[in-house]
């Protein structure tokens, strides 16, 4: 985990995942428990930018796709080890422009 990335910054609660009509108690536990795994998947070559940017992905695809509120843990897992991976991957392209 990477410790200069303080994941409490954008745990997010009932009233943030209004959208959700009737859902929201699940959305609230299902985006915070990704938002956990980012911290726990991240390691200490990650940047700043770069949690954040899987941050970003995440918060914006769980409001785009409301059926990802029927993953379990493993598939949210898969979900950010992901997302992790494309970030630090285009990172990497990117230094070789």
């Amino acid at each position: 985990m990477y410790s200069e990335f303080d994941i409490y910054a954008y745990l997010v609660s009932h009233l943030d995942m209004r959208f959700f009509e009737g859902e929201e108690e699940a959305a609230t536990d299902q985006m915070n428990e990704m938002l956990h795994y980012i911290g726990e998947f991240s390691d200490a070559e990650d940047t700043i930018e770069q949690l954040e940017e899987v941050v970003r992905r995440t918060l914006f695809d769980w409001i785009e796709n409301p059926e990802l509120l029927e993953l379990d843990s493993e598939e949210m897992q898969a979900y950010i080890m992901e997302q992790l991976a494309d970030v630090r991957q285009q990172e990497f392209n990117d230094d070789d422009d």
